[in-house]
């Protein structure tokens, strides 16, 4: 319970501080993320502890030799706190959607596919693409807690997986890959936003060409009509669409950062639901369960994310960036497609050592907005984010890989390269086109 208030309290904080900051309220924040990050610090096994223990303190130790004392140790430490706080809370935002039933519903009218291969993958790509943006990873607990007693293959299901998951990584506001992005270019979501859905939907695109099974010659043309999951599925599509469309209106009316605005409607739209609905109740009992699974299932990314922001903030008072930016001005001699590949490259790289996207694209990215790079600030906002989603996908040391490789219990190296290697080579492929065709505007 203590650590669940802790997570609340360290959220909230984040949100007040944000729009009514003061030292006390700043003092406070930094201090109770700090002991949040004890808290799923004690959490964590063996290797996570060594892991990030070594970002906390070696993000220490390089703010005391530049000079910081005092709280100013910990300078950084609450950088990745609009990512974290999406993290904790996003899983507020389905349960109005719980309450009505809809998500039920829709995943049962899928065990009426089982024998059709192609219906299957359609299915779940489809209402992982809806669920996904809204979600995040918890969009892939979800599914799969409700379809694994269905037994369906596991390499059908890692192709929607990722096919329908992937392209929410590149647009979606409540994915970290744009949260860090766009708050570090300092541009409105609502700017990048088509950069960002054109390439999704190019990516769910190839995923159907690629990965969809053919079509049954025998395929029964008397399909059950169910009223019901139709009129789920709309009412899923709607709730999403009308979610991003709040987000976007309050962006431009507030001024405040989409992410702010993201975790402030975690909250507020599940509260104005449960007082409409009277489900005072039923919510009561969910929040219990979402409080249990916040203090079991949340821990590393509470430890990476405050340990990588202290890292991470450390790291730009060293050498490395200055290495970094001699690099890639050189790669930007040549085109902006090899300032593309060297990010690829290195930010990949990094995701095989275990080094989360976290921390190395927040050195990366700021050195492709110097003058002498000759690369426009939204490409290289897709650039980030591309390669964010793109290794991500393929590192068997990053959650997304993890994920999806343990619920199909497949080595995470076989599900991204041998079963799903041609999409991510054709996705590769177009980014390259996408990203020298997008540097013209």
């Amino acid at each position: 319970m203590f650590q669940f208030i802790v997570f609340i309290l360290m959220c909230l904080l984040y949100i007040i501080q944000s729009i009514y900051s003061v030292k006390f309220i700043d003092v406070m924040f930094i201090l109770i993320s700090i002991l949040a990050f004890q808290q799923a610090f004690s959490k964590l096994d063996k290797r996570n502890r060594i892991f990030t223990g070594f970002l906390f303190l070696t993000g220490i130790i390089i703010n005391f030799i530049y000079g910081y004392r005092g709280l100013g140790l910990f300078a950084g430490i609450t950088q990745n706190l609009p990512l974290l706080a999406i993290i904790l809370l996003a899983p507020l935002i389905s349960l109005p959607l719980r309450g009505e039933g809809v998500i039920t519903t829709v995943i049962h009218k899928m065990s009426e596919y089982k024998d059709d291969d192609r219906k299957i993958f359609n299915g779940v790509s489809s209402f992982m693409t809806m669920l996904a943006p809204i979600l995040n990873m918890g969009a892939i607990r979800i599914i799969h807690g409700f379809i694994e007693d269905l037994k369906f293959d596991n390499k059908l299901l890692s192709h929607a997986y990722y096919g329908g998951f992937t392209p929410a990584i590149v647009w979606s506001p409540f994915f970290a890959s744009v949260g860090v992005v766009i708050s570090m270019a300092e541009m409105s979501y609502i700017s990048y936003m088509p950069v960002g859905v054109v390439f999704a939907a190019i990516q769910f695109a190839i995923a159907m060409l690629i990965m969809r099974p053919n079509k049954k010659v025998s395929e029964s043309s008397s399909e059950i009509r169910d009223n019901t999951a139709k009129k789920d599925y709309i009412l899923l599509s709607l709730f999403i669409l009308l979610l991003i469309s709040l987000l976007i209106v309050l962006e431009v009316i507030t001024g405040l950062p989409i992410l702010l605005l993201v975790s402030i409607n975690c909250i507020v739209i599940p509260a104005l639901w449960t007082l409409l609905r009277n489900k005072r109740k039923w919510m009561t009992k969910q929040i219990n369960e979402f409080k249990d699974q916040m203090v079991s299932k949340t821990n590393m990314e509470a430890a990476l994310f405050l340990s990588a922001g202290l890292f991470g903030s450390a790291l730009m008072n060293t050498p490395i960036a200055t290495v970094l930016k001699r690099a890639i001005t050189w790669s930007a001699q040549g085109t902006v497609l090899l300032v593309f590949i060297f990010v690829i490259v290195f930010i990949t790289l990094m995701a095989f050592l275990g080094i989360h996207q976290i921390i190395s694209t927040p050195i990366v990215f700021p050195l492709l907005l110097t003058p002498e790079i000759d690369v426009t600030l939204h490409t290289a906002a897709f650039m980030c984010i591309y390669t964010w989603m793109f290794s991500s996908s393929i590192s068997p040391l990053n959650a997304l890989n993890i994920i999806i490789s343990n619920c199909i219990h497949v080595n995470g190296i076989k599900v991204a390269f041998n079963w799903n290697g041609r999409f991510f080579i054709t996705s590769f492929v177009t980014a390259c086109i996408y990203v020298v065709i997008l540097n013209q505007f």
